[in-house]
């Protein structure tokens, strides 16, 4: 039983246990993911389908349906153009030559947003259903963005390719 025990302490500690280990926490965060996310679907076309009885789905339908103010349509330029020169500037910057070790704007950019993502609820950008249109719209184009830094021809060096990497995960 001795023998058991140090076999199991022996591979448990191995490498491969480690890689087996982080594969299946990332398996655990899509199955978490991908359930809540078919799960409040089923919620939310539920109450869409039900009759409409009560105001307070007469309210649901009304403020899901409401037309675009001027307001949200600023909004919404303010953040598509704010991204597209956040990527530009980030893009520029890995092109330019570091000035000293450790001193890429692009990583800190990066690295300051694995910190504000590591701070949120676990997964709690995974179910699309509570994420407002502008919000998708938002994640789809930052996630691009990351995509195209991972790959090695980006210009990005090897610590951006790690963190655009680590981010996305």
């Amino acid at each position: 039983s001795s023998q058991l025990a140090l076999a199991k302490m022996v591979c448990s500690d191995s490498p491969f246990a480690g890689a087996l280990r982080k594969r299946l926490l990332v398996l655990q965060r899509v199955f978490y993911a991908l359930s809540n996310k078919y799960h409040d679907k089923g919620k939310v076309k539920q109450q869409q389908h039900s009759p409409e009885s009560s105001s307070g789905s007469a309210d649901v339908h009304s403020v899901s349906e409401r037309p675009r103010s001027s307001t949200d349509a600023l909004i919404e330029m303010g953040v598509r153009t704010g991204l597209s020169l956040l990527f530009a500037l980030l893009r520029q910057s890995w092109m330019m030559p570091v000035s000293g070790p450790g001193l890429s704007l692009c990583n800190d950019v990066i690295h300051t947003a694995i910190e504000v993502v590591s701070s949120l609820p676990p997964l709690s950008l995974a179910n699309e259903s509570k994420i407002p249109p502008m919000g998708l719209d938002c994640l789809s184009q930052v996630t691009t963005f990351l995509k195209g830094v991972t790959i090695p021809n980006s210009g990005a060096d090897t610590l951006g390719r790690r963190l655009a990497s680590e981010l996305l995960l």
